[in-house]
């Protein structure tokens, strides 16, 4: 790479010019499992855009965006691997299988769709009540009270839960859950000891903090995301109305 360029990628990171570099050198350094990937994504991509659901059935209207939003996180994490930021990948990755848990369970259970309302109204809740108590001596008035107010209200009666496990377990998607989420929690998701192994290397004895661009778990993840876009498309072939388009 050109001194001048690595010089802008110190100063600028992620935001430099030299990234275009970094993007044409992995991509071809690891052409196979980007090619791989690829060809997984685009599968997925034109099923998701050719699924047909009834509008009157929410649960499976629910699904079908929680399937576009697992693609696009998958497509999200494949533009970070291209330009070295591979651990952002990761963090994508997780959420991508997260959205593909509930999408299925969705399917499988459509109960499904009140308890993530129930629980979703748990979380504002908490949040409305955190929100008062640590802002209200920083600007709150009458009305911002009034409104988180509302909020809290929506949540009556007893505290509603629903995990990434539960949607898990309710898709069948079990050995998921408990590798590629569970595993992308402790190394790339939260602050945790893992999460800084890619950032660390030993050199002759001593630590050095790795700041730039990495191709470390590069082909892993890529592998990963490969995975989540082929169950995509396989529950959304197996579950949604297609015309007659060659979709196979």
């Amino acid at each position: 790479m050109d001194h001048a360029l690595f010089g802008d990628l110190n100063e600028k990171g992620f935001l430099s010019p030299a990234v275009e570099l970094v993007k044409a050198k992995l991509k071809s350094t690891h052409k196979k499992n980007f090619e791989d990937v690829e060809a997984a994504s685009g599968v997925a991509q034109y099923l998701v855009m050719g699924a047909g659901v009834y509008q009157d059935v929410p649960h499976m209207v629910a699904s079908l965006i929680l399937f576009h939003k697992a693609v696009r996180s998958c497509q999200a994490a494949i533009l970070l691997c291209e330009r070295g930021l591979v651990v952002d990948a990761q963090t994508l990755t997780r959420s991508a299988v997260e959205s593909l848990f509930h999408a299925v369970a969705l399917i499988n259970d459509p109960a499904v769709f009140v308890q993530m309302g129930k629980y979703g109204d748990t979380e504002e809740k908490k949040q409305a009540q955190g929100m008062i108590r640590s802002l209200s001596e920083l600007g709150l008035n009458d009305q911002n009270v009034g409104d988180l107010s509302e909020v809290i209200s929506r949540a009556e009666g007893p505290a509603s839960k629903f995990s990434a496990y539960d949607a898990a377990r309710i898709a069948g998607l079990m050995p998921l859950y408990e590798t590629i989420y569970r595993g992308l929690s402790a190394v790339a998701s939260h602050a945790t000891l893992r999460s800084m192994d890619s950032s660390l290397d030993i050199r002759d004895g001593n630590a050095v903090l790795l700041t730039g661009p990495t191709e470390y778990h590069l082909d892993f993840t890529l592998g990963l995301l490969k995975v989540c876009l082929e169950v995509s498309s396989t529950k959304l072939r197996e579950h949604f109305i297609f015309e007659e388009s060659g979709i196979e």
